[in-house]
């Protein structure tokens, strides 16, 4: 874990729930919940489960694409389930944002090899971000304040892109030279060459996906956009549960673009960053910041709780023999 990093979002976070302790009114807060029904935090609790599913779909589609030229028989959904719950629980409670995707990619591996894992894992990641930036873009056009936020998104977007041709270039360039390293068994740069390598095998895994026919690219797309749906329902269900009612499209696009902006490196599981656009975002509607900050309250709550399956799944699965 990185320490550096660690201190960051942790810094990050403490100064943005202090700006939060002096913007709002807390007792208000408390109100605001027990005027709250019942009946639409329990069905928003459900909704969470669902929009799982689409992500866990995906998941399942990528992992055959690669093992299924191997001869190994498909990973099945109850297992990725299991597996997507663990990643929930160490995403929530642990710091970082990928612990829950290294859980993923450990389990998993031990049955599909880390290459395919990683592979899999990383391309869930890219479809649902692709999701999200189209979403992002749609909302520019009927959203003034979503536009200042695209700059900086083909900013993270070209600079991923950028790293990604680089570290492709590097491992290219480095084929000529694992014929000395080999040579070498005593060499440091061993760990390099494997690290090259094992790079090589996810390139290798993640390019069974372009085999696939255009009808599983379909798929994957529309369960990219179902999973970012489920998200935008939940938080309207939570609003009606206050009795605030929100067009539900301005809803898809305003969770979108705070579920890209909750992604930037500082704070703890965008804690106060989630929070403090929530109140950005949603003040321009009429709402009170006290009920914004109410709602991304509740949404990070029930998110937890259902996270916390993951932490029973993660014992489960540390006690089986791979």
């Amino acid at each position: 874990m990185d320490k550096k990093g660690l201190w960051i979002r942790i810094i990050g976070s403490s100064l943005l729930i202090y700006w939060l302790v002096s913007k709002v009114d807390w007792r208000e807060i408390l109100e605001i919940v027990k005027q709250g029904t019942l009946i639409y935090f329990i069905v928003a609790a459900i909704m969470i489960q669902l929009t799982v599913a689409p992500s866990i779909l995906k998941w399942k589609m990528l992992v055959d694409a690669s093992i299924r030229k191997i001869d190994q028989k498909g990973a099945s959904f109850s297992k990725l389930g299991r597996l997507y719950y663990i990643g929930l629980f160490f995403n929530n409670f642990l710091p970082g944002s990928v612990c829950g995707d290294v859980a993923r990619v450990y389990y998993l591996g031990r049955t599909t090899g880390i290459p395919i894992a990683t592979a899999s894992v990383g391309f869930e990641r890219i479809t649902s971000g692709a999701a999200l930036v189209v979403i992002a873009l749609l909302a520019s056009v009927s959203m003034e304040s979503a536009r200042s936020f695209l700059l900086p998104m083909f900013l993270s977007i070209g600079i991923i892109v950028l790293l990604f041709l680089l570290l492709k270039r590097w491992i290219k360039r480095s084929n000529s030279k694992d014929v000395v390293l080999n040579k070498n068994p005593h060499s440091k740069a061993k760990v390099l060459q494997k690290f090259k390598s094992e790079l090589a095998k996810i390139g290798i895994a993640a390019s069974d996906y372009r085999k696939e026919g255009i009808k599983w690219w379909v798929n994957v797309a529309v369960l990219s956009l179902l999973f970012q749906v489920g998200m935008a329902l939940i938080n309207h269900l939570l609003f009606l549960s206050f009795d605030i009612h929100v067009p539900f499209m301005e809803m898809l696009m305003i969770i979108t673009l705070i579920s890209v902006l909750t992604m930037l490196p500082i704070s703890v599981n965008g804690i106060g960053v989630r929070e403090g656009l929530y109140i950005l975002f949603f003040t321009e509607l009429g709402v009170s910041d006290e009920m914004a900050v109410t709602v991304s309250l509740m949404f990070f709550f029930l998110v937890s709780l259902s996270s916390l399956a993951g932490g029973l799944f993660w014992l489960m699965e540390r006690g089986r023999k791979v």
